[in-house]
């Protein structure tokens, strides 16, 4: 770096090189960004003797510099023009595959999660999902650069994962275009993060700060292993604060009148308008012939109205008991004929909730009624 004429007066605030590499047919490309006051000038590396460098301004058009190549290093001047606003983007000798004038990202063609279109989404919320999508496809293209495939990435709170690794796949169509596929149940730890947020990414080798990505973001229902190896899941819980161990459900303690507070003593799901739910896988099947739940007390039993109790059979969820305007009281014994099942189901119908609280399913303590 150098100041070059002391009449200058240079003020460097930063000079940042930012080296982006294509194929080995390519080559490098060398950038840096130069913020200052103008006019500027600075002395950097420059890969070989007579090569051109350009300059485009915050926010403004690509200028060819002046400069001076000796022995490696570039000594280039940037002016008011080619600094205006402070800071500018230099680029010392592109080579020809290169379109300056492209100052944007890939255009994305289709975004889809799950199978569902999201084309004209940046980001996609899922909501409490009962198990990870299925897959997310981002496809883009470039009109002017090439995929930098340096800059496919998948982020995400369990790592950052490129083409290369378990459940991200990219498939080039031509230079400038591509998909990237994403399995997020192959994808190492994702499981295991109740909240998540994945980004998709895909840059081009056009001079810019930016790049195409895309989000998804989800809840994965909450489950619980029991002493005895049964999963108890729920839904969803709730987001305020004092019902995070919604699994104090199965610690045999029911709530009574004269307790406090519910919070620490029961399950309070998310509030919405669809289907909230409470299931048990067995570690083995078992024959069960009923349940016993126990609603919370606040005001009055909050006992919900409407809901269905199921046994898995396999293949698909087998109403065993309908529940259906149902009494505000302490508890609820549901019994049926024994069936011998490896899951059991209370479903709550969408609205079925308590009067007052139609959009909440509430439970104080749950049981499955094993024949013995």
């Amino acid at each position: 770096m150098s100041a070059g004429n002391p009449v200058l007066r240079m003020l460097l605030l930063a000079l940042m090189p930012a080296v982006a590499l294509a194929d080995q047919q390519q080559g490098l490309l060398e950038q840096w960004t130069v913020s200052g006051t103008a006019p500027v000038a600075v002395t950097i590396p420059g890969e070989r003797a007579g090569g051109v460098a350009w300059a485009r301004p915050l926010g403004g058009e690509w200028i060819r510099l002046e400069s001076e190549w000796h022995e490696g290093r570039a000594r280039l001047i940037l002016g008011p023009t080619e600094i205006g606003g402070g800071r500018a983007l230099v680029v010392l000798d592109p080579p020809e595959w290169l379109a300056l004038e492209d100052a944007g990202p890939p255009t994305v063609e289709r975004f889809e999660v799950g199978g569902a279109d999201a084309t004209g989404q940046h980001s996609v919320g899922l909501g409490w999902l009962e198990e990870l999508p299925e897959s997310i496809v981002l496809s883009v293209r470039d009109d002017a650069n090439p995929i930098d495939r340096d800059t496919i990435s998948v982020q995400t709170a369990a790592g950052t994962f490129r083409p290369r690794d378990s459940g991200v796949e990219f498939a080039p169509d031509g230079p400038r275009a591509g998909t990237l596929t994403v399995l997020p149940r192959q994808i190492a730890g994702l499981a295991e993060l109740v909240q998540a947020t994945i980004a998709l990414v895909v840059d081009d080798f056009a001079i810019d700060e930016e790049q195409t990505r895309r989000t998804v973001t989800w809840q994965l229902s909450p489950r619980r292993r029991l002493d005895d190896g049964t999963i108890l899941a729920v839904d969803s819980t709730t987001s305020s604060a004092g019902w995070q161990q919604w699994w104090v459900i199965a610690d045999g303690v029911p709530m009574t009148e004269q307790d406090g507070s519910t919070a620490g003593k029961t399950w309070l799901s998310e509030q919405h308008e669809r289907e909230h739910w409470l299931r048990w896988e067995f570690p083995e099947p078992r024959e069960v012939n009923g349940v016993r739940l126990h609603w919370p007390w606040y005001q009055v039993w909050r006992t919900s109205r409407e809901y269905d109790v199921q046994t898995w059979d396999g293949e698909r969820w087998v109403p065993q008991v309908e529940v259906r305007d149902q009494s505000e009281q302490p508890m609820s014994e549901h019994r049926f004929a024994p069936v011998t099942t490896t899951a059991v189901r209370v479903l709550q119908r969408p609205m079925g909730g308590q009067a007052e609280r139609l959009d909440y399913m509430w439970l104080a303590e749950v049981e499955v009624l094993v024949r013995e």
